[in-house]
């Protein structure tokens, strides 16, 4: 895929932006905000559920969920709780909390419950593993990303479809199948290899408040 990039230049291009003074909190904000803004242009539907892994795009996908919350949408949120959330998921959860979002802490032993919330809802946001994936996905997360799938739900990935390798586009042992990802930055290697196209869906490539151009330029 032209201007793909892998995930090691892809995490040199952030560390970049960091370095610019753009910190993983005002980065957070920008992906997330272009993020809702490309979702509202899909006229999915207005119900939307949205599931939120541990790291930095479960971040993104709860910033995002405060932003759809914002216009409106009829949204819930799954927080995949297996392990204590990182200090960016938490963050964003604690500001949904406070305002009163519908949140939903999923956890092994509750976990009927997320493929409930999915019947009731037009489109899945997901954002439960990123490019930071190693591994396979826990057998917590294989249910889940497994779940997701057999929704019958549009189903939005954030940055990366969940359990796809970014470099080799393979799943590894459970893998999300979007019909449309939207990228931060630039597409990843591995979406135009093996199993990535079949896992991507429709492809769109945001930026994260500073350009992939200028990034590059520094």
């Amino acid at each position: 895929m032209k201007d793909s990039l892998s995930a090691k230049n892809l995490r040199l291009l952030d560390e970049k932006a960091k370095e610019l003074g753009l910190d993983e909190r005002v980065l957070i904000e920008n992906a997330s905000s272009n993020l809702s803004s490309e979702i509202d242009k899909l006229n999915l539907g207005k119900r939307a559920l949205v599931v939120a892994g541990r790291g930095n795009n479960g971040a993104d996908v709860l910033s995002c969920a405060r932003k759809l919350y914002s216009r409106n949408y009829d949204v819930r949120i799954a927080v995949l709780e297996e392990k204590e959330l990182g200090p960016q998921a938490l963050f964003q959860k604690e500001i949904l909390k406070r305002i009163g979002a519908p949140l939903y802490s999923i956890k092994q032993e509750n976990i009927s419950q997320l493929e409930n919330i999915c019947k009731d809802s037009d489109f899945i946001l997901e954002g439960i593993l990123g490019i930071g994936v190693k591994g396979q996905p826990s057998p917590f997360y294989k249910q889940v990303i497994n779940s997701i799938n057999k929704s019958a739900k549009c189903i939005v990935s954030c940055d990366i479809p969940s359990g796809l390798d970014p470099d080799a586009g393979i799943s590894l042992g459970a893998a999300i199948k979007a019909d449309y990802t939207i990228s931060f930055i630039a597409a990843k290697n591995g979406f135009s290899l093996n199993e990535g196209p079949g896992l991507c869906g429709k492809i769109v490539v945001v930026d994260i408040g500073i350009s992939k151009e200028l990034l590059e330029n520094i």
